[in-house]
């Protein structure tokens, strides 16, 4: 044992401990890096411009504006804007996968220093140096179960959710940088610390955190310290406090009263901040059963304001907390239970920025892995403390046993969790079993039932999502967008106008409604309404690209047309040509004489799958349903794969069954 417990066999225990951890975590998280763009990632990352030029990055940290290309979204996180502008450049583009490998490498790094901090904390709790062996075990063993619990999966697989992850291990290296004696004479804590604030707001937790430590922990500022001599331990900790306290404060001001724009909406002014934050006693309940049973986790989840303050889930969640809080109190008087103390701390502390605030999700399971880094310091070292005091040696190996069991339980719900974000379709359906409350859930779902062509499944869950949230201009773009592609052209347009009428900050009702006018030929007012878009956000990315299309389209088509046919009288069957000039006229709402062109292409090539596909797009603007239907299927005779042809199929057959 001796031999085992050595300073060198113990650093190699560590090492190889550890790259098993690192190893297990990449198999379980294997199958993600695939896994696509979601939820906020559209603003912040999709239609977000100011990130396709890696040069823009000194304005990340001068313009709040730059982090999204919603208005309502543009908070102050410029180390996330820096990352995801090194993601898409690097990638070349929209690649998620980049993405996800850039986030896990920053997770793996969280992984080894959550590791440093729990086998500091365990050692300062046992004050024994002849149990380092068994410290480093439990440290492993606590490190494996954070790495690969389902839990974290939400966070890991949400690619803007990076903020929460990364700031987290900015406050975690800020922790260990103070512990570290070397470092904390340089002050180096305050870096890392300034990194997570710049990551999100939610890292100035770390002060609080650090207190924690400080009168749990350090003996020249413990807590039984301030009956013995108040005036010295208060002097001692104001000394520690008050530079990192006023540097973090002082951020969070600025960055949120200075640089973040008047345009951003941070809190739900439509909730009572004190039913917001006694919900949150529920909402506690609510993440710590899906910590110990993670069937339930949802990408969005549906929980709603709790009214009266009696309300039993209420008193129960007020009950649970109390009970946690009594048990960090009673912990903090023992050394050796001083990290459960410690972890419970973390853990409420940690919460505190989104249990005060009114957010419009009341709960989302991805905000909970900075808090939940606590919890798992606080349960393992019960599980520890538990174990060694049993005297049955079968009850520790049981427990061993048990532990094991549940490890792997959680790194294989973990596998599986990820396998639900691998596209729209299987995440949105497992939001609306898990949250059926969810408008955006039903909506999001319906886009992706959408996107296969499946229109009248999709308009089932359109409608759905409306009856939930009516007054949400994101469903009527939806219902619009599929209106119009099934040919209902004046309920399409409705649609429109009411999402404009709606919202008054957001670009996409002007977008969505510009390209659809762009589709249907009409460019002036498609050019119109795109400008008012890029008003609303210079940096929506869509919004730039069509106002390039439109620009060029509408100064040239007339003059594409007059090109055309003299090429044309010189070469009158070139294939290429004459489909050009059936989308040129298409364009130019000329469908009959589009519909000419589209015949004449079919002569010379009766295999011509676009040929087929513009003539049923022609045909359906005519309303002559049947016609269209057959030219459809022609076409996708020649390629079943073809996309359009579907799209415009759909179209035709929902035009026919109206009639």
């Amino acid at each position: 044992m001796k031999i085992i417990e050595g300073k060198e066999n113990l650093k190699w225990i560590k090492i190889i401990g550890l790259f098993i951890v690192l190893i297990l975590t990449l198999l379980v998280y294997s199958n993600h890096f695939n896994n696509p763009f979601f939820f906020d990632d559209s603003h912040t990352i999709v239609t977000n411009s100011a990130i396709t030029q890696i040069g823009n990055w000194p304005s990340f940290f001068t313009d709040a504006t730059t982090f999204s290309s919603l208005p309502a979204n543009r908070a102050y996180r410029p180390m996330m804007t820096l990352m995801n502008a090194i993601d898409y450049n690097i990638g070349g583009g929209l690649n998620a996968k980049y993405f996800h490998i850039h986030i896990f490498l920053w997770h793996l790094l969280t992984i080894v220093l959550f590791f440093v901090l729990c086998n500091g904390l365990f050692l300062r709790a046992i004050h024994d140096p002849s149990k380092k062996f068994p410290i480093t075990i439990v440290s492993l063993f606590t490190t494996l179960f954070f790495a690969t619990h389902t839990i974290n999966a939400e966070t890991i697989n949400y690619i803007c959710a990076r903020s929460d992850s990364f700031s987290t291990l900015c406050v975690i290296v800020s922790l260990l940088l103070f512990i570290n004696q070397k470092s904390r004479k340089y002050h180096l804590y305050l870096f890392s610390m300034v990194i997570g604030i710049w990551s999100k707001q939610t890292a100035v937790m770390f002060i609080p955190i650090f207190f924690f430590y400080l009168i749990i922990f350090e003996e020249e500022t413990h807590f039984e310290q301030i009956n013995k001599d108040f005036k010295n331990w208060f002097s001692t900790v104001f000394k520690l406090m008050v530079v990192p306290s006023a540097i973090a404060f002082f951020l969070f001001a600025f960055n949120h009263f200075y640089l973040t724009p008047t345009s951003t909406v941070s809190s739900n002014t439509e909730v009572k901040q004190l039913d917001y934050i006694l919900t949150q006693f529920y909402v506690v309940l609510h993440y710590f059963g899906n910590f110990l049973l993670p069937t339930s986790l949802s990408a969005d989840p549906d929980i709603e304001i709790l009214k009266p303050w009696y309300d039993k889930r209420i008193l129960l969640g007020l009950l649970f907390s109390l009970s946690l809080i009594f048990t960090a109190f009673k912990t903090a008087k023992n050394s050796l239970t001083r990290p459960i103390s410690f972890g419970i701390a973390w853990f409420f502390i940690a919460l505190i920025p989104t249990s005060i605030v009114p957010l419009y999700q009341i709960a989302n399971d991805h905000r909970m892995f900075f808090p939940f880094i606590g919890i798992f310091i606080a349960i393992s070292w019960a599980v520890y403390i538990f174990i060694i005091s049993n005297q049955k040696k079968s009850v520790k190996y049981i427990s061993v046993f048990a532990c094991l069991i549940l490890i792997g339980a959680y790194a294989n719900g973990t596998y599986q969790r990820n396998k639900v974000w691998k596209d729209a379709e299987t995440l949105w359906k497992d939001v609306t079993v898990k949250s059926p409350k969810n408008g955006r859930g039903q909506m999001n779902y319906g886009l992706a039932l959408m996107a296969k062509g499946d229109y009248a499944n999709a308009e089932e869950y359109f409608i759905e999502a409306e009856k939930k949230a009516p007054y949400w201009y994101a469903v009527k773009i939806n219902l619009a967008i599929l209106n119009g592609a099934i040919g209902n052209k004046d309920l399409a347009e409705q649609y429109f106008t009411d999402a404009i009428n709606l919202n008054a900050s957001a670009p996409d009702p002007e977008y969505y409604y510009a390209r659809y006018l762009y589709d249907n030929g009409q460019n002036k007012e498609a050019l119109e309404l795109v400008n008012i878009a890029l008003i609303k956000s210079p940096n929506h990315l869509k919004s730039k690209e069509l106002m390039q299309e439109l620009a060029s389209i509408v100064k040239s088509s007339t003059n594409t047309i007059s090109a055309l046919k003299k090429q044309l009288g010189l070469t009158p069957n070139n294939i290429n040509l004459l489909i050009e000039m059936s989308n040129q006229l298409y364009i130019d709402k000329n469908y009959d004489e589009a519909l000419i062109y589209c015949n004449k292409v079919i002569k010379l090539d009766s295999n011509n799958k676009l040929a087929f596909n513009n003539l049923c797009s022609c045909l359906n603007q005519k309303k002559q349903w049947e016609k269209a239907i057959k030219a459809c299927e022609k076409a996708l005779i020649i390629d079943s794969n073809f996309q359009i042809a579907k799209n415009n199929l759909n179209w035709a057959l929902q035009g026919f069954k109206n009639q």
